[in-house]
This record gives C-alpha cells, structure tokens and sequence, in this order.
C-alpha cells in the first residue's frame, strides 16, 4: 500500500506564515515573552552599561530593545528565505 506524501515548497510556507503573521502580529511577540526570558542571557555588565548614569535616559528597557532586535533579525531571516 503505498504511501501518498504532500511535498512542502517555499511558497506554502510563506503563505502559511504571512497569514499567520497577519492574523496574529501580537501572537509573536507574546511567545517570545513567554517562553523565552531573555534576561537570564543578559549579563550584569551589560545591564549596568545600559543603564549607566552617564549614558542618555532610556525610554526603553533593554530587554524590550533586544527583543525587538531579535524580531528584527528574524524578519530579515524570512524575507532572504522567501
């Protein structure tokens, strides 16, 4: 009895992916929030440079900038793929 496979391509997989994105932009990022804690890969040498008290106010914390950096490289990774 054979076996009947769907081969995957590249278009499905962007097409899956922007309706996803599309329909679920906060999804994303509540994920990364949720299972990823990225401070346990932050060390406190870069905290205490990050907020120096010689360097400018920060509007953002730094976990929020390096979230959006790794959001960022990961897009970037999408569109080189697709």
């Amino acid at each position: 009895m054979p076996v009947s496979a769907k081969q995957l391509n590249f278009s499905d997989i962007s097409t899956d992916f922007d309706k996803f994105y599309n329909q679920n932009q906060e999804t994303l990022l509540t994920l990364l929030d949720e299972f990823i804690n990225i401070s346990d890969f932050i060390p406190f040498s870069f905290y205490q440079n990050y907020y120096s008290k010689l360097g400018s106010k920060r509007d953002f914390s730094l976990e929020s900038m390096l979230n959006a950096f790794i959001l960022k490289i990961f897009y970037r990774f999408l569109l080189l793929i697709f």
